[in-house]
C-alpha cells in the first residue's frame, strides 16, 4: 500500500540551504510515519507537488526535473535500469532542485537534466549550475540519511569499519556509494573510501582530516595494495591490514600517516576500499 503524506511547502520558502530544507521536510513527515527509515521518498516527492516519476531508456542523463515556472508542480525523470537504491537518491536529488526556489532551469527551458558527475558533485562552494547540483546532492543525503536519526544507531559509534557503512546502506535504502559519503560526513574518523574497477582508481571520499589520495582517475592501484591482492567472491570483506602510506599518499603526507586497508569486493570488478589513517604525531 502506497504511503500518503502531507507537506506544507510554505515552510520551505524561507531558506535555500539544502540541509535546512531537508530538516523541515523530515520534521513535517516523521509524525505521519510509523518508521522514518528507509524514507518513502516517492511519497515525499508527490506530497511536495511532483505529479509523476517516470523511467526512461536513455544515456543522456541520470535524472531530470520538469517544472512549471511557479514550481507548483513538476515531473521527475529517471534513467531506467539503475536499481532501486540509486533511483531513490536520484529522486531525492531532483526533489532538492524542485523545493529550492533558487534552482531554476536554464533560460528558455522548463527542465533540468543531471548526469552521473552531477550526482557525485559535493563542491557546495561552487557557483551556478555546479553549485546547484552539489546542493541537490546535499539535500538528498540529508533527506534520506537524516543526521539526528542516523547518529542514534550503534554502527555510528566506534572506529570506522566497512560493515558499518553497509549497515547505513541497508537502513536507509541508499547505494553503498551514497552511504559511504554520508558516513564520512558524520562519523568523524580520519579515513578515505576508495572506489576502483579492475584495479584502477575511480575516485575517493575523505572523512575527518584524511589527506588527498595521490592518484588520478584511471591510474592503476599499486600492485601490493590490499585493494589489489585481496581475493574473494562478491560481498566478501577483508580484514583490516596494515598498508604502506606511499601506495596512497604523496611523499610529504606519507611520512606523517600510518594506514590500514579494508576491502569490499563488488560485482563486475568494482571494489570499495576503506583506507584508515592515524597520524604519526597523534601517537
Amino acid at each position: 500500500m502506497e504511503v500518503s503524506l502531507e507537506v506544507d511547502r510554505s515552510d520551505l520558502a524561507d531558506t535555500a540551504q539544502p540541509d535546512k530544507l531537508a530538516a523541515i521536510l523530515i520534521g513535517q513527515i516523521k509524525q505521519q510515519l510509523d518508521t522514518l527509515l528507509p524514507l518513502p521518498v516517492e511519497a515525499v516527492a508527490k506530497a511536495c507537488g511532483i505529479l509523476d516519476i517516470q523511467e526512461m531508456e536513455t544515456d543522456a542523463f541520470e535524472g531530470g526535473l520538469i517544472q512549471n515556472e511557479a514550481k507548483s508542480h513538476g515531473y521527475i525523470l529517471l534513467r531506467a535500469g539503475r536499481g532501486p537504491h540509486r533511483s531513490r537518491f536520484t529522486i531525492a536529488h531532483e526533489l532538492g532542485h524542485f523545493v529550492n526556489l533558487r534552482h531554476v532551469a536554464p533560460p528558455g527551458s522548463d527542465r533540468m537534466l543531471c548526469n552521473k558527475d552531477d550526482l557525485r558533485n559535493s563542491e557546495l562552494t561552487s557557483r551556478g549550475r555546479h553549485g546547484m547540483e552539489a546542493q541537490a546532492n546535499e539535500f538528498a543525503s540529508c533527506l534520506l540519511m537524516p543526521a539526528k536519526e542516523v547518529m542514534t544507531n550503534s554502527f555510528m559509534r566506534g572506529s570506522a569499519e566497512m560493515s558499518r557503512i553497509l549497515e547505513l546502506h541497508t537502513l536507509c535504502g541508499v547505494s553503498k556509494e551514497a552511504a559511504a559519503r554520508r558516513y564520512a560526513q558524520l562519523h568523524g574518523d580520519d579515513f578515505a573510501v576508495v572506489f576502483s574497477k579492475d584495479g584502477k582508481y575511480i575516485y575517493s571520499i575523505r572523512g575527518g582530516e584524511f589527506p588527498w589520495i595521490d592518484l588520478r582517475k584511471g591510474q592503476e592501484l599499486f600492485h601490493k595494495t590490499h585493494a589489489r591482492v585481496f581475493d574473494g567472491t562478491s560481498g566478501a570483506i577483508s580484514d583490516q591490514e596494515e598498508s604502506d602510506a606511499h601506495w596512497w599518499l604523496n611523499d610529504r603526507d606519507a611520512r606523517r600517516w600510518n594506514l590500514w586497508e579494508e576491502v569490499l569486493i563488488q560485482d563486475s570488478g568494482f571494489r570499495m576500499t576503506l583506507v584508515l589513517g592515524e597520524r604519526e604525531d597523534d601517537e
